[in-house]
C-alpha cells in the first residue's frame, strides 16, 4: 500500500512564505515527473514502493531525495535529518509536513532498487530526452573519455606482489583486448574485490574507470559506466555510442587512447562521423595534416575533462562512496543525473543559442 503525499495543509502553506527560492523550484518545474514516475514504476514492478512499516513510499518521491543527496552531498543518515528540517528539501519532494519522512535505511534499498534494476542510464535517458523536446541538447557530437576514482576501500598492510596494468601511455600501441600493458608493482589487499590498480603519469591508483559520454555543445552527460581501473579505454567505445543514442552523421570525439581500427569501424557501423585524434608510432611520425587535425579535435573534447573535474569536485566522485562495480556505476549515473538537470536549468534553447 501507497503512502499519500502531497496533501499540503495550513501548516506548509504558512511555512512556504518563509522560504526563499532556490535552483530546485527551477528543476521541479523544468522537468516531468510523471514520465520519471512511469519509468520507475515500470522498472521496479512490485518493488515501486519502498516499504518502511505498514505502508510504502512513492518512488518518485525516493528518486527525489536520491537528487538531492547528490547536489547538498549528503550521506543517508544526514539526508534524513535534511528532510525533517529543511522546507525547500520537502517541497521540492512534494512532501508534507504531517507527513512521515524516510528513514536511512530506506533511503538505502531505494537506491539499491534502482542499482539492480539498472534503471539509472534509462533516467537519465529520459531526462535528456526532454532537454531534445525543450531545445537545449542538439546531438551534433560527443567527447568520449575515461577517468580514475578511487576506490572507497583503502588497501592494507602489502601482502604480495601483483601485475598491474599501466594507464594508455602516448608511446604504447593500442590493442583491442580489455586490459593493457602490465607492470609489476606490489599492491594490497582490499575489501573492495572488483577494484583494481593502475598506473597513470607513473603514478599508481586503486579503484574504477569512469567511462563517459558527454555532448560537446552542451556538457550534458550522454552515458556513463564503469569499470575496474585496469580496463582499457579503447574497448569501451562501443558501448558509449551504442548508449549515447546518437543520431546518424553525429561526429565522436576522443583522445589518441581510443585509436584502433576496430574503433573507427565501429563509428562507421553506428553511422557517426569520425573524431579519433591520430597517433604518432616508432618510425611513423604524424604529418602535418594530422597534427593540425589532432588541435581541431583537442578544442572540441576539452569539454569531457570539464565534466569530470565538476563531478569529482562537486559531486564527490573523486573517491566512490561504495564497493563493487555496480554500485560506484550507479553513483557515477546519480551524479551525472544531478549534473545534467541543474546545468540545463540554465541552458537556453538552440534557437536562442545561435542568436546570441
Amino acid at each position: 500500500m501507497e503512502r499519500t503525499t502531497g496533501m499540503f495543509g495550513i501548516a506548509d502553506f504558512v511555512v512556504a512564505k518563509r522560504k526563499q527560492a532556490t535552483f530546485l523550484d527551477g528543476i521541479a518545474a523544468m522537468i516531468d515527473w510523471n514520465r520519471i514516475e512511469k519509468i520507475l514504476k515500470n522498472g521496479l514492478g512490485k518493488t515501486n514502493e519502498i516499504t518502511a512499516g505498514a505502508k510504502g513510499y512513492p518512488a518518485i518521491l525516493m528518486f527525489k531525495i536520491l537528487l538531492l543527496q547528490q547536489w547538498y552531498g549528503l550521506s543517508d543518515p544526514e539526508a534524513e535529518f535534511a528532510m525533517r528540517d529543511r522546507i525547500s528539501f520537502t517541497q521540492f519532494a512534494n512532501l508534507s509536513l504531517e507527513e512521515p519522512v524516510p528513514d536511512h535505511s530506506t533511503i538505502c534499498r531505494f537506491r539499491n532498487a534502482l542499482i539492480e534494476k539498472d534503471l539509472l542510464q534509462s533516467l537519465l535517458d529520459e531526462v535528456n530526452r526532454q532537454m531534445e523536446k525543450q531545445g537545449k541538447l542538439v546531438k551534433k557530437g560527443v567527447a568520449i573519455d575515461a577517468s580514475i576514482i578511487s576506490s572507497a576501500a583503502r588497501p592494507r598492510k602489502q601482502v604480495d606482489v601483483e601485475t598491474v596494468a599501466c594507464d594508455r601511455e602516448e608511446e604504447t600501441v593500442p590493442t583491442e583486448k580489455t586490459t593493457m600493458p602490465e607492470t609489476k608493482v606490489s599492491v594490497s589487499y582490499s575489501h573492495d574485490c572488483d577494484a583494481a590498480w593502475t598506473k597513470k603519469a607513473k603514478k599508481f591508483h586503486y579503484g574504477y574507470k569512469a567511462h563517459t559520454s558527454v555532448d560537446v555543445d552542451t556538457g550534458l552527460v550522454l552515458a556513463a559506466h564503469a569499470t575496474p581501473a585496469n580496463h582499457a579505454d579503447t574497448g569501451e567505445l562501443q558501448a558509449l555510442v551504442k548508449a549515447s543514442r546518437l543520431p546518424a552523421k553525429s561526429r565522436v570525439y576522443a583522445d589518441k587512447g581510443y585509436t584502433s581500427a576496430g574503433n573507427r569501424n565501429i563509428l562507421k557501423q553506428h553511422k557517426c562521423k569520425d573524431g579519433i585524434m591520430n597517433r604518432a608510432y616508432r618510425n611513423k611520425p604524424l604529418t602535418g595534416r594530422e597534427r593540425q587535425r589532432n588541435k581541431l579535435i583537442s578544442k572540441k573534447r576539452y569539454i569531457v575533462e570539464r565534466v569530470f573535474g565538476t563531478l569529482k569536485q562537486h559531486y564527490d566522485m573523486a573517491r566512490a562512496s561504495y564497493l563493487g562495480t555496480a554500485k560506484v556505476q550507479g553513483e557515477l549515473l546519480l551524479s551525472s543525473l544531478a549534473y545534467n538537470l541543474k546545468r540545463a536549468l540554465f541552458l537556453l534553447p538552440a534557437w536562442e543559442r545561435c542568436v546570441q
